[in-house]
């Protein structure tokens, strides 16, 4: 469990710094719109989760105009925000259209997360339970979003994202799942 929050919530003051300095610059694209997500994700939940840490988390995201190259990515900053001491994500990237038909919409994305979490454990627990650390401060995250258009402006998804640092840097590696619903609102 995590004892001094400080140097996160450091990190969620920059986020949100980030989040009103960076809509200037992405508001050139030739669309225009903004999508907020807010949502409820279970912690440490999926298909590669060893479900030692638990939850049910916050998870907001802006996503930006997106940019004016192949694939038109939307930048994206977001948090997910663990209540019970486990570990708390922020996070930067971008969101790819994956497939979009009718009101149905699926969106990739590939970020970069800081978290919280404990870097180290004990080494034998680690060996013997999968009970590790994260290794490093920063990671990778892959994120996969299936999502129902209600209008113009709103959406209902399902949500599932992963961080792991796994065939790149070798360190205790604990890795991080969350799946849930999401609301999305474009404006």
């Amino acid at each position: 469990m995590r004892t001094d929050s400080r140097p996160f919530l450091h990190l969620c003051l920059a986020c949100l710094a980030l989040i009103a300095l960076a809509g200037s610059p992405f508001a050139h694209a030739a669309d225009g719109s903004r999508t907020i997500a807010i949502g409820v994700l279970g912690h440490d939940q999926g298909p590669a989760s060893d479900h030692h840490e638990h939850g049910i988390d916050l998870n907001l995201e802006a996503q930006f105009a997106p940019l004016d190259f192949r694939g038109t990515p939307r930048p994206h900053l977001g948090a997910t925000i663990n209540f019970i001491g486990d570990t708390s994500v922020a996070y930067a990237g971008l969101t790819f259209p994956i497939y979009r038909h009718k009101n149905w919409l699926l969106d990739g994305a590939i970020s970069a997360v800081a978290h919280d979490g404990p870097l180290h454990k004990d080494r034998e627990n680690c060996r013997q339970n999968s009970d590790c650390g994260y290794g490093v401060r920063v990671m990778p995250r892959l994120g996969l979003e299936l999502g129902y258009r209600l209008n113009d402006k709103s959406a209902i998804s399902l949500f599932y994202d992963h961080m792991s640092h796994y065939w790149i840097i070798d360190a205790e590696n604990e890795g991080l799942e969350h799946a849930g619903l999401r609301y999305l609102f474009s404006f």
